[in-house]
């Protein structure tokens, strides 16, 4: 199928593991001018598709769970530093004294603009998604159903089939507790975290309570 004007704008730019590294090489290899210039022009793409806070600061929690949706959490702290440093060598991001980073307000437009390409790109995803939504909750009900019956391994199988096909935000989360608990899948709590955090990004607020109990129960609170 051949990619819109926006899936082509975005290509090899979105946040994730393998975008994230080529973004972070280009930028310590650029030597001459016109490299750096065309790097910068990639680059602002990813700062585009930071959630920020007031102030133009990044919002570094909601960046990790998009970050660790595609990285492992063991390598969340390295990848997290390529997307960031990277973006500071480059003055996108400006690190402050307190740990924190922000938006250098000088590209500013240039971040506005692309964050109504990013706005697009999304809807254009969640149009995608439309044609099999109804088919995507009535296998999230069924795999309710199942589950409420402890027939767990036949729920965890309809909740897997939703977010195949329209990556159905409940059944991401529903999915994270089964694999938190072990139930009709085996326990791993990474991919319960990721399952979490693929919920809240997708808008399912519902699953912040959960994704801070997995973190406690990794040991690894970071909220």
């Amino acid at each position: 199928m051949e990619q819109t004007k926006i899936e082509a704008m975005m290509d090899g730019k979105t946040l994730t593991k393998e975008n994230i590294l080529k973004m972070y090489q280009m930028v310590q290899n650029a030597s001459d001018a016109e490299e750096k210039k065309n790097v910068m022009k990639h680059s602002v793409f990813f700062v585009g598709q930071l959630p920020l806070k007031e102030n133009h600061r990044v919002d570094l929690k909601k960046t990790e769970r998009i970050v660790n949706l595609t990285v492992e959490y063991e390598n969340l702290d390295i990848w997290m530093n390529y997307l960031l440093e990277g973006l500071c060598t480059q003055t996108l991001l400006l690190k402050k004294e307190n740990g924190f980073y922000e938006v250098n307000t000088r590209y500013e437009k240039s971040v506005m603009k692309v964050k109504k390409i990013v706005k697009a790109y999304q809807m254009e995803l969640e149009q995608s998604r439309e044609a099999s939504m109804p088919k995507a909750k009535k296998m999230y009900q069924m795999g309710t159903k199942y589950y409420h019956d402890g027939d767990y391994e036949e729920a965890a199988a309809c909740f897997l089939h939703a977010v195949d096909l329209a990556e159905y935000r409940m059944a991401y989360y529903s999915l994270a507790m089964m694999y938190m608990d072990g139930k009709g899948v085996e326990v791993s709590l990474p991919e319960a975290l990721r399952c979490v955090r693929q919920a809240l990004v997708m808008g399912a607020l519902i699953a912040e309570p959960l994704e801070r109990n997995i973190l406690s129960r990794m040991g690894a609170e970071r909220l």
